[in-house]
């Protein structure tokens, strides 16, 4: 809601832009981070709520083991988006390369969610429940 506020703002004065190219390099890594970690917690209070066939205690050891891996993840993420955050976004680049630059870590992280930790028979099984 606060990112909304802001935009409207700069939009109203006509430099919505000049926000777009120093959120978006950093804000594409940031909030999708954001997201999963959120989605970690989630999965980890379901196992109080829905631990299915075994006890709500063996359940929550279970999806804390998941829920620990992805907050590891989601923890590297954010420091790469610090990183970009601290040195590219407010950095003096023309706006056009740092659109660029959003853009293509956009492209890199969807790769990497779609590829990474896979074997081969993972990707094949992915790859043909996509075209279904």
């Amino acid at each position: 809601m606060q990112l909304g506020a802001v935009a409207a703002v700069f939009a109203n004065y006509g430099v919505n832009m000049q926000l777009w190219s120093f959120i978006l390099p950093h804000g594409v890594i940031e909030l999708t981070a954001i997201c999963i970690a959120g989605g970690a917690g989630l999965w980890l209070g379901s196992a109080l709520l829905l631990p299915g066939r075994i006890t709500r205690r063996e359940a929550l050891v279970v999806r804390g083991r998941e829920a620990v891996s992805l907050i590891g993840g989601t923890a590297t993420m954010l420091v790469v988006a610090g990183m970009i955050e601290g040195f590219i976004s407010p950095s003096d680049l023309p706006r056009e390369v740092k659109l660029t630059l959003a853009a293509l870590f956009a492209l890199l992280l969807v790769a990497y969610l779609a590829l990474a930790g896979r074997d081969d028979q993972g990707r094949g099984a992915a790859a043909s429940a996509a075209l279904r």
